[in-house]
């Protein structure tokens, strides 16, 4: 087969050497070694033809711009048809691989560890914010930013096997009011660097002076904004997560969160596209990963409702483009009132960064299109029912709920809460108090006391308006699925609870997040000698735990050794990282 080199007079082949033209030119030699200096005899100058007339020096200028045209048009067609001639290659590459692949539905084919090797495929941005520098928040950042970096850390390419998404960290501040230097005056800033973090000071999210008072809505967004949820109008520091634009995944994390396994299986979906062969495989694989209520809102129109459904949930989501991944609340609302329009849990949130969505929600904030209301139909946010009935419901918590579930429904995928952002509870209404936020757990047998109503209430209802909901039960959801955990229900870690919890009840998952957290600071360099020597706190149990069937047994111990490894001495008796500096 011959194949022609642009950079030759003659045809190269890869036959026996032969002279491949008639010129009769002087002998020489075709550098490569295809043709030799030895294999080319001398030939006879032919005579030269009569020469041509003079061109004009108009004709010369029209004839070198016409060469230089030719000339441009030549290495444009080589370079079009070298791409196609690489695309072509890639397709049939792709096309025999697929031919092999013997994966299943729940599985995929490592095919970009093929192409790139060693490489990883992306590096995911995370992101954790902050919106104060309180003394109180100073004795605990580095821990826990270290922490959860580190988590990530073993969760990522390259620490862990497996994994093709790399990991950057970011944090956000906000900038001092004075416009003083924030690396110089701001000892949360110093903090997150010293942890690892790229610190990002961010100007206020809004400036409340300027929200629109539209008719109608009372000025309610712009008096009231400032006080709502945990940190009013600051908490929207967390949309400048979609300013990371020099990532295609960005993650935005609470400080008191952990993560034990990775994330792939939903980075998978955003990184590729539904026609490739791992894209085809992560979308089959969302439909065992996305919200039970978040199906049903698909095909039926009410996340409570499951019957009715038009397609699969593999079909719903064969051809999908996710630009968001979200978890929601549901034990902040009233099913039978508000089961439709359940807030955001701000916790973790998985975005595709864009300036234009940045500016579009603040824009909605700067709109003042919020409404009064406890109907969960005409209040909240442009009148569709995300309103005050929700913590937060002017901030994270409510905007982003209406942006996910009204404006971006197709393309923002509400996880499975237990998987991806589980605080150990069983999101059920309970005959423990009129109140219906309370308790969050179900109450374990051997805690019951018929004596005592705190510890002798039963469940009666799914919160998310569901006949069942064991599949979201996230007090028994193993913990080798999930993915992410928060500790909000359970507390956090350092503050070194006693081992009776009272908010908890004895809840098992509680003292296995605990744990979790200390093996992460265990692996961090300086921190794995701790000895069991500084616990002074006896045992104190009995303490709870899931043993490998999945059920909860009980056991005498001190859960100062047994679950928190020896970092707390004794109730509230937290041992704190050294901090150099």
């Amino acid at each position: 087969m011959k194949r022609r080199d642009p950079g030759a007079t003659a045809t190269v082949t890869r036959d026996p050497p032969r002279i491949p033209f008639k010129t009769n030119y002087s002998a020489r030699r075709v550098v490569g070694g295809v043709v030799g200096r030895n294999m080319i005899p001398i030939l006879t100058r032919p005579r030269p033809p009569p020469a041509p007339p003079r061109p004009t020096p108009i004709q010369t200028v029209d004839a070198r711009c016409n060469g230089a045209m030719a000339s441009e048009g030549a290495r444009k067609r080589r370079f079009a048809v070298s791409v196609l001639f690489v695309i072509l290659s890639i397709v049939r590459w792709n096309r025999e691989l697929g031919s092999r692949a013997t994966t299943s539905s729940h599985e995929y084919l490592p095919f970009s560890a093929t192409i790139h090797g060693s490489l990883p495929v992306e590096t995911i941005a995370y992101a954790v914010s902050i919106t104060g520098c309180s003394s109180k928040l100073q004795r605990s950042l580095y821990d826990a930013a270290a922490v959860l970096k580190r988590s990530i850390e073993l969760n990522a390419y390259p620490l862990k096997s497996g994994s093709r998404y790399a990991a950057k960290f970011y944090a956000f501040t906000l900038k001092p009011e004075d416009g003083s230097d924030p690396a110089r005056v701001d000892r949360c800033y110093q903090i997150l660097s010293k942890a690892g973090y790229e610190v990002v000071p961010q100007d206020k999210p809004i400036y409340t002076s300027l929200i629109q008072e539209p008719k109608g809505a009372g000025g309610m967004l712009k008096n009231g904004i400032s006080s709502d949820g945990c940190c009013g109008d600051k908490e929207l520091i967390k949309l400048a997560t979609y300013k990371l634009t020099d990532h295609n995944i960005a993650v935005h994390l609470d400080l008191d969160t952990l993560v034990i396994q990775p994330l792939d299986e939903l980075y998978n979906v955003m990184h590729y596209d539904s026609i490739s062969i791992e894209g085809k495989q992560a979308r089959k694989r969302l439909a065992d990963l996305a919200a039970p209520t978040y199906i049903n809102r698909r095909l039926t129109g009410n996340p409570s409702e499951s019957f009715g459904h038009r397609m699969s949930p593999e079909q719903l989501f064969a051809n999908i483009t996710v630009n968001a991944y979200f978890t929601k609340d549901y034990n902040m609302i009233v099913p039978q009132k508000y089961a439709q329009s359940v807030g955001v849990q701000g916790g973790v949130l998985i975005v595709r960064p864009s300036m234009a969505v940045y500016t579009h929600l603040i824009s909605a904030v700067y709109s003042g299109e919020f409404y009064g209301g406890f109907d969960g139909k005409t209040s909240g946010w442009f009148k569709k029912g995300y309103g005050k009935h929700i913590w937060g419901s002017m901030t994270i918590q409510g905007l982003l709920a209406y942006y996910f579930d009204v404006e971006e429904l197709e393309n923002a995928v509400e996880l499975n809460k237990c998987r991806y952002n589980n605080i150990a509870d069983n999101a059920r209404i309970s005959t423990f108090a009129k109140n219906p936020k309370f308790p969050r757990g179900t109450l374990l047998p051997f805690v019951r006391n018929a004596s005592n109503d705190r510890y002798n209430f039963v469940d009666t209802q799914c919160r998310d308006g569901r006949k069942t909901c064991d599949d979201t039960n996230c007090q028994r959801f193993p913990l080798s699925e999930i993915r992410i955990v928060h500790y909000t229900y359970c507390k956090t870690p350092w503050k070194c609870n006693g081992c009776d919890y009272l908010e908890t009840y004895k809840e098992p998952l509680c003292y296995e997040m605990t744990r979790e957290w200390f093996k992460v600071r265990k692996t961090i360099p300086g921190e794995e000698n701790v000895t069991m020597a500084d616990v002074i706190a006896q045992d104190d149990g009995p303490v709870s735990y899931i043993n490998e069937h999945n059920e909860v047994e009980v056991l005498q111990g001190n859960c100062y050794k047994e679950f928190y490894l020896g970092y707390c001495r004794e109730h509230g008796g937290y041992k704190p990282m050294v901090v150099a500096g």
